[in-house]
């Protein structure tokens, strides 16, 4: 086969560009300080490490969402914090009335009334955007209010809980505006939660304008002793689910009814009660009906604080399992410093051999001269 000049040529350009190449990765490699910087030098080990990449970031949304649970659950232990000191404080005002307190009765109401709206607050608290206890992802809804909306003409339910049966119910519907708009006459309602349709219309029978309305509940039994009525719980009965590694979720309850629903009944019971004049031993049972709501926000209390301690575990074991991943990554990345920088003179001087052979033969005019 006949050696062209045209033939050399190109094949000499082939060699320097694929030495500059290589000169100028083992440049790169002692500059950045890594063994690998594009797939090509090593497809194995690049696999690797977009693999470690990968579970590292999922470890860093495991951490972020660990920490979001924690605060949350701090949030929440202040709140029931809150509810077991009014709770307790109620408890005393039932005791009191059990054993025949000499105190009035409107003073006692006022004071239990008061722990009732502060306890109802402290249920419908907000967190970040939502509410805290609204079950689940349900947290745009209010877990616990006496509201019903109007949209397009169409009128939600009204929905309440009462602690037993009545005979008779006077319900308001309220405007924004503090006014009383519409008011219903119902005869009976059960024990429980109660469901009443509402058509959207004010007394005179004109359709309200869209929007959201307040109601009141007024309940009396056969003998016309007035009946407990209070807000039913609107939200989930689901937790709220939070992923803290793989294949493992924490549930963090957020379920206001279950929560809140037993110590609200009874603080309703309790202002009734004295509104109704009721003797001494109602409230020494309503007293102890007061220790079990009391008991169950403890056992909250606890529940959470094993949560929490849980979490405290999976947030060590991941950053050990961090700091290890991120030394792999390290390993597999740099190698020898010293290795590359002997690989790079080895380099620079194979290049400057391959400039140097190239130059000799461009300056020949036959092959015969390299020979």
């Amino acid at each position: 086969m006949r050696i062209t000049r045209s033939m050399m040529v190109n094949n000499l350009i082939h060699f320097t560009s694929k030495q500059a190449e290589e000169l100028a990765d083992a440049q790169t490699v002692v500059a950045t300080g890594k063994q690998i910087n594009k797939p090509s030098d090593d497809p194995i080990a690049t696999s690797l490490l977009l693999s470690d990449r990968t579970t590292l970031s999922q470890y860093g949304q495991y951490e972020s969402n660990i920490a979001q649970a924690m605060t949350w659950i701090e949030a929440s232990e202040t709140t029931l914090d809150s509810v077991s000191t009014f709770l307790q404080e109620a408890k005393d005002v039932l005791s009191s009335l059990s054993s025949g307190s000499t105190s009035t009765g409107e003073d006692y109401a006022k004071e239990l009334t008061n722990t009732y709206v502060q306890v109802l607050s402290l249920a419908n608290s907000r967190y970040g955007s939502g509410y805290m206890y609204g079950g689940g992802s349900n947290t745009q809804t209010v877990p616990f209010s006496n509201t019903v909306s109007l949209s397009s003409g169409t009128a939600g339910d009204l929905l309440f809980d009462m602690a037993e049966e009545a005979s008779s119910l006077t319900i308001e519907v309220i405007d924004d505006a503090g006014n009383v708009v519409r008011t219903l006459t119902v005869s009976g309602g059960t024990a429980g939660t109660n469901l009443i349709n509402w058509d959207g219309c004010d007394d005179d029978g004109d359709l309200l304008p869209d929007g959201q309305y307040d109601f009141t509940v007024s309940a009396s039994d056969a003998g016309g002793k007035a009946v407990a009525v209070f807000p039913f719980y609107r939200g989930s009965e689901e937790g709220k689910t939070v992923m803290t590694g793989e294949d493992t979720v924490t549930v963090l309850n957020n379920d206001g009814g279950k929560i809140f629903s037993e110590a609200l009944s009874i603080l309703s019971q309790a202002i009734t009660a004295i509104e109704n004049g009721e003797d001494k031993d109602v409230f020494s049972d309503l007293t102890e009906a007061l220790q079990t709501a009391i008991n169950r926000i403890k056992t909250e209390r606890a529940a959470q604080a094993g949560v929490n301690s849980q979490l405290e575990t999976r947030e060590t074991r991941l950053d050990a399992l961090t700091v290890n991943l991120n030394s792999r990554i390290y390993e597999t990345e740099t190698g020898s410093t010293a290795e590359a920088a002997v690989k790079l003179q080895a380099q620079e001087t194979a290049y400057e051999e391959t400039l140097k052979v190239t130059a000799e033969v461009l300056n020949m005019t036959k092959l015969s001269d390299y020979l």
